[in-house]
């Protein structure tokens, strides 16, 4: 059952990628972002990477946006405010180490969030998708399952 679940995350993160560069986020006004998600979905296509990591809010300055992100260090786990800058449509460049690339798939602002993100630190590149939603525990409803 494990190896079944990881085989079809790990293709959901190769699908994405190829929607990752069409710009599939148009009209989305970035203001209805901020607040509060909770992570419904994360696959990685490398287990040890930062995919330990899941946003924990967002807030919006100017173009950019602010992602809270809440990390497993040592044990511990704790916010990290990392900016993103607006590159194009839907492709924001993280200032945080490495190069790491997020891409806002698709959103209804009031119900979820459906992000790719591509990371490469150390001449190695990790891929990853991550589904967000406004409801803690929120089951997946019909809408969102079609879109994954």
């Amino acid at each position: 059952m494990r190896l079944l679940l990881l085989t079809m995350s790990l293709a959901l993160v190769c699908t994405l990628q190829v929607k990752a560069t069409k710009g599939s986020v148009n009209d989305i006004n970035f203001n209805k972002l901020l607040g509060r998600w909770y992570p419904l979905f994360l696959a990685s296509s490398d287990v040890g990477s930062n995919s330990a990591a899941f946003i924990h809010s967002i807030d919006v300055k100017a173009d950019n946006l602010i992602f809270y992100f809440t990390l497993r260090r040592n044990g511990e786990c704790r916010q990290v405010p990392v900016l993103a800058y607006k590159l194009e449509n839907n492709k924001y460049k993280l200032r945080y180490p490495g190069n790491n690339v997020l891409y806002l798939e698709d959103s209804d602002p009031n119900d979820y969030l459906l992000i790719y993100t591509t990371n490469e630190i150390h001449g190695m590149e990790t891929k990853g998708v991550e589904l967000y939603s406004r409801q803690k525990g929120g089951a997946l409803n019909q809408i969102i399952k079609s879109k994954i």
